[in-house]
């Protein structure tokens, strides 16, 4: 009995390891079984990703992440991000030229080539409050005028305003800082005048000879200096005429022009013409015949610009000469034609006892004092100094009342 029941567990067993070789061997032949086995997979290190700068474009960034394959090997993923792209496109058309157009003006805007001429007397600027505007006069004593080395004032009653400044130095300057676009400048002539130079923002624009045989207060030519803040520097040259006996140098005053908002000085443009020499066959010329010669005749002369100056001073200290604190004023003093009688033009004398014309006639003229029964014939000769005429009052005949 016993062996009954071993063989029985015998066959059993037997059949159980025989199913499972067959289960086995059919699994085998379909796919390979993979056993799942612990693996320690190497610590990846963390990447640091740049932090986002605050600008205004957003830029293409590239964030590597790292993965790992079943060989342990390390393979960057690229992951692109949100961005945004400037295109800038700059058209280029050959062949293509735009004329370019004038600007118009302003309506109203005056057009000059150059500064006009001044007219004297000029507005003096001494009594009067900035901005100047036109023609105006800074007398050589005018404050911001400087002198290096200084400069010894005079007084005549030839010069503007009575009086002026003189260095006999040779390397003396005058500068004086002005605003506007034309410049001139009254100087002082005589027998021991020298050479001075005119400079204007440190370049030399005219060189005068101031030599003259007799005392004269000529002007300059009026320049043109652009418009702006500039520097004006009269310099001693250390240079004279051969005939004259000294260096001096004398300013008597400096006028400048400045234009209004509605005047614009454009000089027209200078063109330089360059001969070229060409050879020309020579040429034989005779003489046959010719109109006969025209004889001059006469021309009225026309009218011209005449200027006087008239002093009339109490001579208190009876030296003969006209002091500063002698003159009178409140005189009528007239300009009229000889032949007529005409009253051209009259004035009255200031503080100074001083009255100045300038009248433009061709016929002969007379200064007459009304109050003192005093006349001159009135000469038309250099119109850049004017005559003066001197009515001195001796001490005996001074009046009471002078209206």
């Amino acid at each position: 009995m016993r062996r009954l029941v071993l063989l029985i567990l015998a066959a059993l067993c037997l059949t159980t390891w025989a199913a499972a070789f067959f289960l086995i061997r059919s699994q085998s032949a379909s796919s390979d079984v993979v056993i799942p086995t612990l693996m320690v997979l190497p610590s990846l290190t963390p990447t640091d990703t740049p932090a986002p700068t605050a600008t205004p474009t957003l830029t293409l960034t590239a964030s590597p992440v790292w993965t790992s394959l079943p060989d342990e090997t390390l393979v960057p993923t690229v992951t692109p991000t949100l961005s945004r792209r400037v295109l800038e496109i700059v058209a280029v058309m050959p062949g293509v030229y735009i004329t370019p157009t004038l600007t118009p003006f302003p309506p109203g805007t005056i057009l000059l080539p150059a500064p006009p001429n001044p007219v004297e007397p000029l507005l003096d600027a001494t009594n009067t409050a900035p901005p100047f505007i036109g023609w105006y006069s800074f007398e050589s004593d005018y404050p911001t005028v400087s002198y290096s080395p200084p400069w010894t004032p005079r007084l005549s009653q030839f010069a503007s305003r009575g009086q002026y400044h003189r260095t006999e130095s040779t390397d003396g300057t005058a500068s004086f800082a002005f605003e506007g676009e034309g410049l001139r400048i009254r100087y002082v002539t005589a027998g021991n005048m020298g050479t001075f130079e005119v400079a204007v923002d440190g370049l030399v624009i005219d060189t005068i000879d101031a030599y003259a045989a007799e005392l004269g207060f000529p002007a300059t030519q009026v320049y043109f200096v652009g418009a702006g803040s500039h520097l004006l520097e009269i310099r001693a040259a250390g240079r004279k005429n051969n005939a004259s006996e000294g260096y001096v140098v004398g300013l008597d005053a400096i006028q400048v022009f400045r234009s209004d908002a509605n005047t614009l000085i454009i000089p027209p443009s200078s063109f330089t013409i360059t001969p070229t020499a060409s050879p020309q066959p020579a040429a034989r010329i005779e003489l046959v015949g010719a109109p006969p010669t025209v004889q001059p005749t006469g021309t009225p002369i026309p009218p011209r610009v005449i200027t006087a100056a008239v002093v009339i001073a109490y001579d208190e200290n009876g030296n003969r000469t006209v002091d500063p604190a002698e003159g009178v004023a409140g005189i009528s003093v007239r300009v009229v034609e000889m032949n007529t009688n005409r009253v051209i033009t009259s004035g009255f004398t200031d503080a100074r006892g001083y009255v100045e014309f300038e009248l433009v006639t061709d016929a002969p003229a007379r200064i007459v004092v009304p109050y003192f029964g005093e006349t001159w014939e009135l000469q038309r000769g250099n119109t850049n100094a004017a005559p003066a005429y001197i009515l001195l009052l001796t001490p005996g005949n001074q009046p009471g009342l002078i209206p």
